[in-house]
């Protein structure tokens, strides 16, 4: 009955899981700092919404400067294509050799780019060819936003209200962990913290690091705005597939402005750099709180993430720290940690 309980409730809320399951994440991960706070003397209502705030900004405030910065930048653009539309694109000296399609590819530019007019009338015939998808994306791009961000408001009203009642919710997880789970749950209860909180450590430290190597690696490659950049790419870092994004198109802008060397170099760099720090850096982060090796980190992220998204960066590692957990001989815990330190 429990069971046939537990998997209606879960079909009845199945869309709104995630919510539930970020808000928990969060929970885990900052708990400490929410405890440290209320020892300080700080209220309950006090800390939860200074971290909730915090969250929010955290989240927010990057893609908020960013779409600041792009709409003030996106006057230049345009007076510059006026510009170039009037007077025509003469080809790069670069375009003459590459090799194979170089002929073909000096012909077209000079018949569509050269031509004072030309980009212009290139624009509108690639903008009349791509409206209707456009329109129908931009419907269905309107819709997707204002649902995550639902999911998100959310997770993070979930968030705030167990900082506000974590030890009652610490406190029914429990009672319903030692009955399913009365030889097991101990041990479930010590890892899923520890793999959580060292899964996060690793991601935040691992953004930081791409953000300041990159961004110095952008200024090094005489990009247009390296710390802009660089800050924008370590945003991008804590998503899977975000700093390889990142570093291309900064290779591919360069790469438009002449200058193929910095280009190429900074891609290799940047390909260089994501695999030293995905293959070796991130896994040892995350794996050393719970004493998994280089191989179960990796597949358990690689895992997580290819089979359930984001939220698999956090379930894979805990799932293959339980795994070793049970190869060792399951043994329970021999010091279980105390209820109220790893609340919600």
């Amino acid at each position: 009955m429990p069971l046939l309980f537990a998997i209606a409730l879960a079909f009845l809320l199945q869309h709104f899981l995630r919510s539930l399951a970020w808000a928990g994440l969060l929970a885990v991960i900052t708990w400490p700092l929410h405890e440290r706070l209320l020892r300080r003397g700080w209220s309950r209502l006090a800390s939860a919404a200074s971290l909730v705030a915090v969250l929010v900004v955290s989240f927010m405030g990057p893609t908020v400067f960013l779409f600041n910065t792009l709409s003030n930048e996106l006057a230049t653009v345009e007076r510059l294509l006026g510009q170039i539309n009037q007077t025509g694109v003469p080809a790069p000296e670069w375009l003459a050799r590459v090799p194979l399609v170089a002929a073909s590819a000096l012909k077209w530019w000079e018949q569509h780019l050269a031509q004072p007019g030309g980009l212009g009338t290139l624009i509108q015939t690639t903008a009349g060819d791509f409206v209707p998808f456009l329109t129908g994306t931009a419907r269905t791009l309107g819709a997707t936003i204002l649902t995550q961000a639902l999911y998100l408001f959310l997770a993070m009203l979930t968030l705030f209200i167990l900082y506000l009642h974590g030890p009652a919710v610490a406190h029914y997880v429990d009672h319903a962990g030692d009955r399913l789970m009365p030889k097991h749950y101990p041990v479930l209860r010590r890892l899923l913290p520890l793999s959580v909180r060292g899964t996060a450590l690793g991601l935040c430290s691992v953004a930081i690091l791409e953000g300041v190597v990159l961004g110095l690696a952008y200024a090094v490659a005489g990009a247009p705005a390296p710390v802009l950049l660089g800050v924008i790419t370590g945003y991008l870092a804590l998503i899977p597939g975000g700093a390889p994004l990142a570093f291309t198109s900064v290779s591919l802008l360069l790469l438009g402005q002449g200058h193929p060397g910095p280009a190429l170099g900074l891609f290799c760099w940047g390909a260089f750099e994501l695999f030293l720090v995905d293959k070796f850096v991130r896994p040892k982060l995350i794996g050393q709180r719970v004493n998994l090796p280089f191989l179960a980190v990796l597949f358990g992220l690689l895992g997580g993430v290819s089979t359930i998204g984001v939220l698999g960066l956090f379930i894979g590692p805990f799932m293959m720290a339980v795994l070793f957990w049970w190869l060792r001989g399951a043994q329970p815990d021999p010091a279980p940690a105390a209820p109220d330190q790893h609340a919600a």
